[in-house]
């Protein structure tokens, strides 16, 4: 992790995310960081002392099974808070979040103005809507009644910033359907015109 100490930049980044408008308390002392492609945001040996508003990049939410071999739990992208199920629960979760990109965030201090945010109302609805919307994916993604063309369209739209899909790979891990059944369901997709092919293996919802 790289602190960023351009204030005007993080004033910028503050103007055009609108943050300011989450919280009733003033004089909160937000940074902005940076983190590297690979380098892991989150994990359940790292107490999570900060909320992370994601600005550029896309991070990858995944667990480990007792073989070491992984399973995707959400992939996020700008917008999203991190850290907002470890500030409710005061301990961390068994999942990693790792930099899929180099990735902007801006951090608050969990450790530094917990009392303060416990007491603010507006942060509380905010942190209300992020942990629903999560809970409310987890449940999209991983329902198997849903049709594989609409978990698609929903991960586009909802998860993925710029609506593109980079290669099938994650949007497998998401979706957890095969390779075959997400290049049939692309290919049916770009026939009716609801998704523009880029270029090899990248798709635009339209």
């Amino acid at each position: 992790m790289e602190c960023i100490t351009d204030r005007e930049l993080l004033k910028s980044t503050l103007d055009e995310m609108e943050l300011s408008g989450r919280f009733d308390s003033p004089g909160l002392q937000f940074q902005l960081v940076e983190y590297h492609k690979g380098e892991l945001l989150v994990a359940p040996f790292k107490p999570m002392d900060r909320l992370l508003f994601l600005v550029r990049g896309r991070v990858s939410i995944y667990g480990l099974r007792e073989d070491g071999s992984s399973f995707s739990v959400y992939l996020a992208g700008r917008s999203v808070l991190l850290g907002d199920v470890e500030f409710i629960r005061k301990e961390p979760l068994p999942f990693y979040t790792e930099a899929l990109e180099d990735v902007l965030c801006v951090s608050l201090s969990t450790s530094l103005h917990r009392d303060r945010l416990e007491k603010d109302v507006r942060f509380l609805n905010f942190l209300l809507r992020s942990v629903a919307d999560k809970f409310h994916m987890f449940f999209q993604m991983g329902n198997p009644a849903q049709p594989v063309e609409e978990k698609l369209v929903a991960f586009l739209r909802d998860l993925q910033p710029d609506h593109i899909l980079h290669g099938m790979g994650p949007a497998i891990m998401q979706l957890r359907c095969s390779r075959s059944q997400l290049q049939r369901v692309v290919r049916k997709l770009c026939t009716e015109g609801v998704l523009e092919k880029l270029g090899r293996g990248e798709y635009r919802l339209v």
